[in-house]
């Protein structure tokens, strides 16, 4: 009897990548089967699988956790949660749907210290430079496999707008949503632009 997740005859039960492992399958009695074959390999050869209750979780997509069920690994048993990481990116249990709450939590911080750092009065284009170069990655980590939503989107926008207009003391309420696009999309090309378009309005407010 086969265990896991399968596509015809494929076996697409078990994701690997470095140390990081993800069991796959449509039932609690199956992904309780693949658990005993990782603890039957590690008694097999004498090693050990780390189990971190932080790390080790369990998460159900399609339909709510069936907390009723325990499922066991190294005699210990893994806890059902709402969110899952994997490899950087989080899923929400269900829906299956991206959260991006930790990544919009790094990049304000990541851009709030760039801004104490450099201090009062210091080079729009160059804190520009640092905000696209060392937070935008942190934002935009792993978009390539986001399910992304118009809650998401909205998140991305805001998190980006804000810190623009921070870096240009922007304090006009209509959005920059032609700034923002071209930046995401063509950073290297819209980056001059954008930025002495926001110089601009930043004396026009002057003014």
């Amino acid at each position: 009897m086969w265990y896991g997740l399968h596509i015809g005859q494929l076996f697409v039960g078990c994701a690997v990548n470095a140390d990081d492992i993800a069991l796959l399958s449509a039932s609690c009695y199956g992904l309780q089967r693949l658990t005993n074959i990782c603890d039957q390999y590690r008694k097999q050869w004498d090693c050990l699988f780390n189990f971190n209750p932080t790390k080790s979780q369990l998460v159900t997509f399609g339909s709510p956790n069936p907390t009723a069920c325990e499922i066991h690994i190294n005699d210990k048993v893994i806890l059902w949660v709402g969110k899952i990481k994997y490899l950087g990116v989080y899923f929400r249990c269900n829906t299956g749907l991206t959260d991006i709450t930790d990544s919009t939590r790094k990049f304000y911080g990541k851009f709030n210290n760039i801004m104490s750092t450099l201090g009062n009065g210091s080079c729009e284009i160059t804190a520009l430079h640092l905000t696209t170069t060392y937070c935008l990655p942190s934002l935009l980590y792993d978009c390539e496999v986001w399910h992304l939503t118009d809650t998401n989107m909205h998140k991305i926008s805001v998190a980006w707008n804000s810190c623009f207009r921070r870096i240009f003391f922007m304090l006009l309420e209509r959005e920059c949503q032609t700034i923002t696009v071209f930046l995401l999309l063509n950073p290297n090309i819209a980056y001059h632009s954008a930025a002495q378009i926001a110089i601009l309005e930043k004396d026009l407010l002057v003014r």
